[in-house]
């Protein structure tokens, strides 16, 4: 039935029936669009591997649709396959860097380079998202097919990197600008110099992360 469902699209009053319908017109032919639209409902479904038969089909019709390689890149990562993930937003990012959902890529990385322990390059992507942010446009970025990552997500992920590379000063930036986002009266000035300070840093990041997901 998937076989069948991929090579033919019939287009039915306000969305569109992915069905085989035989004398009607003839069969329709699936763009790269329609493929990696159809990914993302198999996304936000939860449907991981049908998602990623999807968008890999919408990347073998177009390589340069920069809408697939987000979608593989967002579902290899839910797919605990944070290498894969790595390539797809990478490789695409190679390519270009001057479409529209930019962020969704370096957000992408953020999560991705940190599940591999890779601080560093997490943390060079968090500055990438937050350097490329139009403040005016879209104050609050957030992942159009999970509204329950957004912006604090990423500089979670931000701070998370800087305690590991040691940039304990950044760190605390970034948890005290968590908290004022979030309307918390919390401001945290820790010495983080000593152990005590540092682990207070790390119970602050515990906390956030904890109250972020249950938002």
């Amino acid at each position: 039935m998937m076989n069948i469902l991929k090579n033919t699209f019939v287009t039915l009053g306000l969305g569109f029936c992915l069905a085989f319908i035989p004398n009607c017109r003839g069969n329709i032919i699936a763009t790269e669009e329609e493929l990696a639209d159809y990914g993302w409902v198999m996304y936000e479904e939860h449907n991981f591997l049908d998602a990623r038969e999807w968008f890999g089909d919408a990347i073998k019709k177009d390589s340069l649709y920069n809408d697939s390689y987000n979608g593989m890149g967002w579902t290899m990562g839910h797919l605990r396959q944070a290498d894969s993930s790595v390539y797809y937003f990478e490789k695409f990012l190679a390519m270009d860097t001057s479409f529209s959902n930019i962020l969704d890529f370096h957000a992408g990385l953020s999560f991705a380079y940190n599940a591999l322990g890779k601080s560093a390059e997490a943390r060079t992507n968090c500055n990438l998202f937050f350097g490329k942010q139009n403040l005016i446009l879209n104050p609050g970025w957030e992942f159009s097919h999970n509204k329950k990552i957004n912006y604090l997500d990423v500089r979670l992920n931000l701070a998370v990197s800087e305690f590991r590379l040691g940039f304990f000063e950044n760190c605390q930036d970034s948890i005290n600008k968590i908290y004022q986002a979030i309307g918390s009266s919390t401001a945290v000035n820790e010495d983080y110099t000593t152990v005590t300070g540092r682990t207070a840093l790390a119970a602050h990041l515990a906390t956030l992360q904890v109250q972020l997901q249950n938002s």
